[in-house]
C-alpha cells in the first residue's frame, strides 16, 4: 500500500479516531489503512486546511483504476445515497479523505488485490466556503448576503427574496415571482 500525503481537519481525523475505538465491522485491510491514516495524517484546523484536499462532505472527482466517478464523501447515517455519496467508512471513501488533488493511493482490498485510487478535483470543500462567507462578511461596505458564488443551497434551502428579484426569468417563465410585488 503506498503512503501519499494525508492532511485532516481535527473533526475528520476525531471521527477516524472514534471509528478506530469503536469499530466492530470492519476488515483487515480497512483497519490497516485507518491506522496508517491515523498515525501519518497531518492534522490542522478547518479554517487551515488546503481548499484542495478531500474532506468530510467535500464533492470529490477520482479514478478507481482508471474509471472516473464522482461523489460527496460522507462519514454516513440515513442520508447515504449510494450513487451519490462515498461513505468514509468504505475503503475507497477512507483511501480519499485527506488527499490532495492529484495524489493517488494504491489500497490493498480485503481479497488482496490492489486498487489504485486517484483523487482527482475537489469540486467543493465545506471549509473552503465557510472560509470564503468569513472573507467576505469581514469585507468593508459587506452587506448581510453573500454574493452568488459563495452562497451554497441545500435541497432544503431557498434563496433569499433580493436574490429572487435579481434573477431574471426564464424563456417560459411568466410568473412575474416577487418582483411584481
Amino acid at each position: 500500500m503506498s503512503k501519499p500525503r494525508c492532511q485532516l481537519t481535527t473533526k475528520d481525523f476525531s471521527i477516524l479516531q472514534e471509528l478506530l475505538e469503536k469499530d466492530t465491522r470492519h476488515d483487515d485491510a480497512f483497519l490497516r489503512l485507518l491506522r496508517q491514516k491515523l498515525s501519518s495524517a497531518t492534522v490542522v484546523f478547518q479554517e487551515d486546511i488546503d481548499p484542495q484536499v478531500a474532506t468530510i462532505n467535500s464533492r470529490v472527482e477520482f479514478t478507481v483504476d482508471g474509471v472516473a466517478d464522482r461523489r460527496t464523501l460522507v462519514y454516513g447515517g440515513v442520508n447515504v445515497f449510494s450513487e451519490r455519496t462515498l461513505p468514509v467508512t468504505t475503503l475507497r471513501g477512507l483511501a480519499l479523505l485527506g488527499l490532495p488533488s492529484g495524489e493517488s493511493i494504491t489500497v490493498e482490498r480485503s481479497d488482496g488485490r490492489e486498487e489504485f485510487i486517484r483523487l482527482d478535483w475537489v469540486s467543493s470543500q465545506p471549509e473552503a466556503v465557510i472560509r470564503k462567507r468569513m472573507q467576505f462578511a469581514m469585507m468593508p461596505g459587506a452587506t448581510e448576503e453573500a454574493p452568488s458564488s459563495v452562497v451554497a443551497f441545500s435541497p432544503r434551502s431557498k434563496p433569499s427574496a433580493a436574490r429572487m428579484a435579481a434573477t431574471p426569468p426564464g424563456p417560459d417563465d411568466d410568473d412575474p415571482g416577487p418582483r411584481a410585488a
